[in-house]
């Protein structure tokens, strides 16, 4: 993407839900950025964040903020069974995107994002925050390095209790399930240390009656010799934690991926045996460095951190994996094979 003149980028939210306050504090933070507006489908709602945030325009409709020409970036924070079609939307009204994780829920409307991106001369790019820390930039380095030895095992973990009834993370018709929601984190990392796609899954979940996973559990095999696992989940206690396995050390991550200012402060520890090593990280707001990294794909001409190539192959593992264990509980895919098997 070849860099713009503009010297500031002008933010809008389509939905304004539970996130959307950490991209306000976000964009807030960014010398070259300024959100100027919000929308969402009840109008109250919209004017309401927009008071509480000093935002200047609030909209009751997401095709009216795609209208305006105020707004040249878009972060959408609504149901994953709405983020393909509305950073699709976004693409076509010329804007940018910043799409919350999933960016889709199939490998083709990723591959349709990809075109309109394309087509549009407009970036999109996926929301996976953790992965512009200092903690997980720092992790990457040191197992690609050859510090750990021959890498061999990345664990991961991230659940916690989710008790609303209403909520569209286990509402099958939105994409739900904690894969989709917090198990791609785990899913995410173990191909960044691997840097390649699974050529094998495995999976088991506990399914609800309406078959949203409550607790799932994956496996990957990468054809360089890597293998992974992690486990998410609805019905457990808040746990977030990575591990990476070399033939020489291992590497842990504390608070991998909601460290402060959401929760404790991020550590990063290389133990040899049983001895124990911290490694120094700085201690950042992820969200901004979210922010920061897609400003300057747009104005500078940079390449972004989280590729649509790389999203590309997140949700075709994530489909496989969604498949595999589906079939090992007796129940019918829940979407049509999008995969990459």
């Amino acid at each position: 993407m070849s860099p713009t003149t503009a010297t500031t980028l002008h933010w809008g939210i389509l939905g304004p839900g539970r996130i959307a306050p950490r991209l306000v504090r976000a964009v807030a933070a960014c010398a070259r950025g300024e959100l100027t507006a919000v929308a969402s489908r009840d109008a109250g709602r919209a004017t309401d964040f927009a008071a509480r945030h000093g935002i200047a325009r609030s909209f009751g409709s997401y095709d009216d903020l795609l209208a305006s020409p105020e707004v040249d970036v878009v972060y959408i924070s609504l149901p994953n069974h709405l983020h393909a079609e509305w950073t699709i939307r976004a693409l076509e009204a010329g804007k940018h995107v910043l799409c919350e994780k999933p960016l889709a829920l199939s490998v083709d409307q990723v591959d349709e994002i990809v075109a309109v991106s394309e087509r549009t001369g407009r970036i999109a790019v996926e929301g996976f925050m953790y992965v512009h820390h200092p903690q997980i930039l720092r992790a990457v380095e040191l197992a690609r390095s050859g510090a750990l030895g021959r890498l061999e095992l990345v664990n991961g973990s991230f659940s916690f209790f989710l008790s609303y009834p209403d909520d569209p993370r286990i509402d099958p018709t939105k994409g739900g399930g904690s894969l989709w929601d917090v198990g791609c984190y785990p899913v995410t990392f173990a191909r960044r240390i691997a840097d390649e796609m699974p050529d094998r899954v495995a999976a088991f979940a506990r399914f609800d009656e309406r078959g949203v996973d409550r607790t799932f559990i994956g496996q990957l095999r990468f054809p360089g010799g890597v293998l992974a696992q992690f486990d998410s989940g609805f019905a457990a206690p808040d746990r977030e934690r990575l591990e990476v396995v070399g033939s020489d050390a291992t590497l842990v991550m504390g608070s991998p991926f909601l460290p402060e200012p959401e929760g404790p402060p991020p550590t990063l520890t290389l133990w040899r045996g049983r001895d124990a090593t911290p490694v120094a990280v700085a201690s950042v707001d992820q969200y901004a460095a979210e922010v920061d990294d897609l400003t300057a794909a747009i104005l500078d001409g940079t390449s972004p951190r989280m590729g649509l190539d790389f999203s590309r192959g997140t949700i075709a593992t994530l489909v496989d994996l969604d498949d595999a264990a589906r079939i090992n509980a007796g129940l019918p895919r829940r979407r049509p094979t999008s995969g990459l098997t």
